[in-house]
This record gives C-alpha cells, structure tokens and sequence, in this order.
C-alpha cells in the first residue's frame, strides 16, 4: 500500500506555549510522525486543507518554505529506504531520528581516556590524551608557533589552555577528508620537547592508529543508542611508517660499561646497575624496573627470580635471576629479610602512591594519584637515559643509549646465539610471535650476511665416502699401495 506524507499540527502547546508542525507518515491507515523545526505561536496561523502556514504569520512565506523542505528531505529518505527494501514508515522515521541525534567523538574519547585510567592503564590513558590533544590543536587551529609556545608551559597552564580548546568534532563529521587534513596538520607539527624538528611519520602512525581504534570502538558502542554510520572514513584511509634501525648494543660493548669504575651510589653508578638488571632480565621495562621492590625478589623452582606483573601488558612475568643479576640486587636487597622498598632508589617510599605496594594496590588508586606516579616514572626514566648516554660516552660507544636499548640487546644476542622464537618471545614478554618475528626482523642484518656469504662462497667440492671407497676397491693391491704412499708424501 503506498505511503503517503502530509502536514500535521499539534493542537496542545507545548512546555513554551507554541504548537509544533509535525510531518505525518501514513501506511495501512497506521500514522508515525516525524517533527518539524517549526512552532507556530497562534494555532489559528495553520491552514490544515491548504497544508499552509496563514499569510498572517509575519514569517509565513520563509516558514513555508523550509517546510517544504523538510518535506522534500523526508521524501528523499524514503526513496533511498525503498531501493534498499525498507520503504516503509518506521524505517523513514528511524531514519530520521539517528540523523537528529548528536554523538561527539571529542567527548567519547574523552570519556574512554578517563575509563582506561581509571581501570589502572595509566600508561595506554596518557596516550590517548596525547592523542586528543593534538587532534584539539588541530580542530582549533592551534598554529606551529603557538605548539612551540605551549612547549614552556607547566602542567597547570598547559591543562587551562587545553580547557580553552572549545570546538567539538561528531562522529559523522569524521570522513576521508578530515583525515587527510589531519595527517598534513600533524605532518608540520613540531614535537613539543623538540621545537626545531616536526613529528616523525611512526608518531603520526600510532597517533592514527589510536584514531581508527577508538572510533571503531565508539562506532560500535554507540550504535545501540543510535549512531548510524554507513561509511568507515578509515577503510580509505592511508598513513605511512618508516623502517627504522632497532639500535642495540654488543657483548662487547656491554662489557665495557661493566668494566666502567664508577663511585658506588652515585647516580652513574645506579644507573648502569638498573640498566645492566634490565638486560640480564630479558629486557624488562624501564616502567616496570623502576617500580620493583623488594618483594618482587622471589625464591621459587630453586632459583631467585623477579616476579613482577608488566605494566603494558597487564601479564604476569617471573624471570630467573642470573648469577650477574643476582649480584646487582644483592647490592639494593637484603634476601633474606626483603622489604616492600623500591628496590632502586628513584621512587620515594613515603610518598602516597607507594602505599600500593602490589599491581592491584596500583589499579585501585585515585586516578590523580596514579597520574602523579606515572608521570613520576616517566621522569626517573627520562632521567636514566640522560646518564647512560654520559656512561656510553665514558665506555667510547657512539650509540644513542637509552634504557630500552637492554631490551634490544637481550633480543638480539638471544637470536645470534640461536635460541628459538617461542622461547625469546616468552622471555620479551609479547603477546604474540608475529610481535616477536617482527621485532627480531630489525635485528637480522647479520644472519643476511651469513645467507649470502654461503651462497657466493667457492667451496671446493666434496667427495661421497661410499663412492670412495668403491672407488678402491676397483684398484689392485699394487695400485692402493701406490696410492697410500703418493698421500704420505702430501
């Protein structure tokens, strides 16, 4: 039966006393309406057989005319609704209805930042900000300069100027195009710690890569209360990365900073002591070093270990204690009286976030506290990269030397000394061997070498010992006396 549509108003005011214009939907004499931006003030200015707003309405004749526009878009939607089989009258006024609602994704982010904080993903929460953020500069049109300004300012100011950020983006206003201003955005972005050089094309990776996650994730939620979105900008959407060399250190070059003579406790001194743990311990992270206690020495299966629970990855990792580890705390750790005490003197014992002394403990603090020791350990490693870069200097290795270069190192020389995939990946801790197979891949310049030396190689050729012996078989006895001198006399 077909559909037809007319104009409809209200005969009861509403709340501020005006009678709203609705669109009514009829089919099988079963009506459905959809409501008009206009309201009339005198019920009396509406002409029912006409379909018309009275001429005595001072805005009648621009009233009437975006009437019929509202019309003509209602119309519009159910032709498209029909070519798709949903040509019927709660589908248009469906329709209609997602297209009124608002769902901003400024504020979805927002709020999913503040839920992964609030669960104790500390670590993931600070990138997402960062993330919203940039995206704020971008839709305010924050310029280079004032990014290169706001590098000097302190957490308060910086947090008051963010609040000023005021422009909104929806959901549906996300498309390929504002994406791909983004990108050139962010491509002249200057890094905040580093005014003279703009974002490197990996940051800008992972800056889309936290995009793309949490309005797919948005894109999902919200739809149970109304989101309609029939396009992913994303699926069209490209952004590059560049290969880049996983700097890592030798055995010998690690030697060398074992071999440094540093003054005990000072700061030189703890540092290549937690930079050392780190390696021996298969690369734990400095996070998670920083933040190890006492009580995170274990004795179990017969041996001392480190047991901790991965800040990234939320896992729990116990790693054997080496002979050389062992020593390294032994220098902070009394083993057989341990103590909650951080086991490196870089986070304070009486401050209130070391009240939490287990991971859970951690979860379950007050989200500002969380941020605050967070921001605390960011710093202590920011500060040991500082001092190890002085030691490589000391130990004559020009490399750029950060914590996370123990990490690299163990990888490598665990790979050069042929352990197998499985096993190294447990030992980084990744959650999956494609993590690991790519990670080791940076790392294989010199099993490349090896392949192609033995392809290259002249070897001289080689000599079937069974088809030897035959061989002498088939000579008299003259004939392998003979032989057996001429090879004595080689």
């Amino acid at each position: 039966m077909a559909v037809t549509f007319n104009f409809e108003i209200n005969k009861r005011p509403n709340k501020k006393g005006r009678y709203k214009i609705f669109i009514r939907i009829t089919e099988n004499r079963k009506h459905r309406k959809i409501a008009t931006s206009i309201e009339l003030l005198d019920i009396n200015h509406w002409q029912s057989k006409r379909q018309r707003i009275s001429s005595k309405e001072p805005l009648a004749e621009k009233w009437n005319s975006i009437l019929d526009e509202e019309m003509e878009n209602i119309k519009n939607k159910y032709r498209g609704l029909k070519k798709e089989g949903r040509g019927h009258a709660n589908s248009i006024v469906d329709a209609s209805k997602q297209e009124e609602m608002v769902f901003s994704f400024i504020e979805y982010a927002e709020n999913y930042a503040k839920d992964t904080m609030e669960s104790g993903s500390s670590f993931t929460a600070e990138k997402y900000i960062t993330f919203i953020n940039k995206l704020k500069f971008f839709l305010n049109g924050v310029s280079a300069q004032k990014v290169i300004d706001i590098s000097s300012y302190n957490s308060e100011r910086y947090s008051k100027f963010i609040s000023t950020l005021k422009r909104d983006l929806l959901f549906n206003e996300i498309t390929l195009s504002l994406l791909n201003r983004f990108k050139k955005y962010l491509q002249k972005c200057p890094i905040i710690k580093k005014p003279g050089q703009t974002l490197h094309p990996n940051t800008i990776a992972k800056l889309f890569d936290i995009f793309k996650s949490i309005y797919n994730k948005g894109r999902t939620e919200l739809k149970e209360h109304g989101l309609f979105l029939k396009d992913n900008p994303f699926d069209s959407f490209s952004y590059e990365t560049i290969e880049t060399n996983k700097e890592k250190l030798t055995f010998e070059e690690l030697e060398k900073i074992n071999q440094l003579e540093l003054e005990e406790n000072s700061l030189l001194w703890h540092t290549r002591n937690c930079f050392m743990l780190s390696f021996y311990c298969a690369g734990i992270r400095a996070g998670d070093l920083i933040q190890l206690r006492g009580t995170n020495v274990v004795n179990t299966n017969g041996g001392w270990r480190i047991s901790y629970r991965m800040n990234k990855t939320e896992r729990i990792k116990e790693v054997l204690l080496v002979d050389e580890a062992l020593q390294i705390v032994e220098k902070y750790v009394d083993l057989q009286n341990r103590t909650t005490d951080y086991i490196f003197p870089l986070l304070d014992n009486n401050a209130v976030y070391a009240k939490a002394i287990t991971w859970e403990d951690r979860i379950r603090l007050a989200a500002e506290i969380r941020k605050q020791l967070a921001k605390t350990v960011n710093s202590k490693n920011s500060l040991l990269n500082k001092y190890l870069q002085k030691i490589a200097t000391m130990a004559g290795i020009d490399k750029k030397v950060s914590m996370h270069i123990a990490r690299h190192s163990f990888a490598n020389i665990a790979r050069q000394k042929k352990a197998n995939v499985y096993d190294i990946s447990k030992a980084l801790g990744h959650s999956s061997l494609s993590i690991t197979e790519a990670y080791l891949s940076k790392f294989d310049v010199e099993s490349q070498d090896a392949t192609i030396k033995r392809v290259f190689k002249n070897e001289k050729p080689t000599t079937n010992k069974k088809d030897l012996l035959e061989a002498l078989r088939s000579l008299s006895p003259e004939e392998r006396r003979a032989l057996l001198q001429q090879i004595d006399e080689i």
